[in-house]
């Protein structure tokens, strides 16, 4: 017991952590960044009270934020009121696919699959979850969706 509370000690210790000055890193201009701001009325019932803004980054500097988020002039953003920054990772045909097809499949096959009373009724279950997760892994093939990586 020791010697596991040892190596679980020395192992958070190691552990690589972000310093909070590294969090706030400068991005590159013309990053797509996805930027959540504190705001006083909900957006819609389950959100949280904050405003989400999409756009290219135009410039940085240590307390403001520049960004283009449609047409030529510039919207700045006080690092101080952010909630999250959100940097673009693009959109995925492959992952979004896969993922799309694995929420289907997990989704409805255990439902169907465990409401099966016999072996037709099952083989049957795992034809209709097989075609409904290739179907959606072909619809999120066509239309991928964004990933996000967060840096604050």
């Amino acid at each position: 017991m020791k010697r596991a509370l040892f190596i679980a000690i020395v192992a958070a210790c190691l552990w690589p952590v972000r310093a909070e000055a590294q969090r706030a890193v400068d991005l590159a201009p013309g990053t797509r960044v996805r930027v959540a701001l504190a705001d006083s009325l909900r957006q819609a019932v389950f959100l949280p009270r904050a405003r989400t803004l999409i756009g290219t980054l135009a410039r940085a500097t240590a307390d403001t934020l520049w960004l283009h988020v449609g047409g030529p002039d510039t919207i700045r953003v006080p690092r101080a009121g952010l909630r999250s920054l959100d940097v673009s990772r693009g959109a995925s045909r492959s992952s979004s696919a896969l993922e799309q097809g694995l929420a289907v499949a997990v989704g409805f096959g255990l439902p169907l699959y465990a409401a099966a009373d016999d072996r037709d009724e099952r083989r049957e279950a795992i034809f209709v979850v097989g075609f409904t997760a290739v179907t959606a892994a072909i619809i999120g093939a066509v239309r991928p969706h964004e990933r996000w990586r967060r840096v604050r």
